[in-house]
């Protein structure tokens, strides 16, 4: 019986290993920042009377969002300290975070320099939650997640509000679509670990602890003549619909949150009249000052 060769891990570098883990817990801690609610839900009498699905479940999506985004990234940063980082208390067992067998290859993918969207998707994050803390500073406790009027309700015409009318939308998309940009990068803990099937060769069997051969295995084999090492996995499915899961919702977010920017101008037209009207005519852009 041959004994396999212990692996021969790359070295890793604690300065990029560091800047990735920044990187990836600035778009976690943006996202909290950026989709939490600054003020308790509106009273139901204050609601608009027009609600969409999206506009019921506005909660419920913005705190899904959250609450995968900053899943994916600490779990991506705790791999990587982990590696980096391995006679470290804090460090885990990559077992616990990554089914994929730990080859050089997936190593040195998960250690690498961080990729171009995961910068890209950290600043964005970043901007994002800066524009929204801004919003959610300038309007105090104007500012709730429902679509409400209240009697108190003012014009807003200072700070972001200044150069666009609804930037805190702006916000949501900078947040929504960073987020899957760090998340999905090439080198991230999901890409390599979830969404790549484990490698298939001729004549690997998957065998579980009794000795059986899974049953993932034997399909895959009926299929194409190619026996693979567990098959495409459980996790991989599961990865691969929370995938598309995240996906629908943020098609649906902002294409809810693009329709929202019209209801609130027609609303905010109906309630100040010549005033918001003469804002309008000064600040002409919805979401991009120049574009839109």
């Amino acid at each position: 019986m041959r004994i396999p060769t212990p692996l021969s891990v790359p070295s890793v570098s604690g300065a990029v290993a560091l800047c990735k883990i920044a990187l990836l817990l600035t778009t976690g801690a943006s996202a909290y920042l950026s989709l939490s609610p600054p003020n308790p839900p509106a009273p139901p009498k204050e609601l608009m009377t027009r609600r969409t699905f999206f506009e019921r479940a506005i909660l419920w999506f913005t705190f899904c969002s959250k609450a995968m985004t900053m899943i994916v990234t600490f779990c991506d940063a705790f791999a990587t300290f982990s590696l980096a980082f391995p006679s470290s208390p804090l460090s885990l067992p990559l077992s616990l975070l990554c089914p994929s067998p730990l080859s050089p290859a997936l190593i040195r993918s998960l250690t690498s320099s961080p990729h171009p969207l995961l910068i890209l998707g950290a600043l964005a994050t970043l901007g994002g939650a800066t524009i929204r803390r801004a919003c959610f500073r300038e309007l105090g406790n104007l500012f709730t997640f429902e679509l409400s009027i209240s009697p108190t309700h003012r014009l807003v015409t200072t700070g972001p509000y200044a150069f666009v009318r609804h930037p805190s939308y702006l916000g949501v998309y900078l947040t929504l679509l960073g987020a899957s940009a760090a998340g999905l990068a090439p080198g991230s803990w999901l890409h390599e670990c979830w969404l790549r099937p484990p490698p298939c060769r001729r004549g690997a069997v998957g065998f579980d602890a009794q000795g059986v051969e899974s049953g993932l295995a034997l399909l895959h084999i009926a299929k194409t003549g190619v026996r693979c090492l567990g098959g495409v996995g459980l996790g991989t499915a599961v990865a691969w619909s929370c995938v598309a899961f995240w996906t629908m919702k943020v098609a649906l977010a902002l294409n809810g949150t693009n329709k929202r920017t019209a209801m609130e101008d027609a609303e905010l037209r109906r309630v100040f009249g010549n005033t918001w009207d003469v804002y309008a005519a000064r600040v002409r852009w919805r979401l991009l000052p120049g574009v839109y």
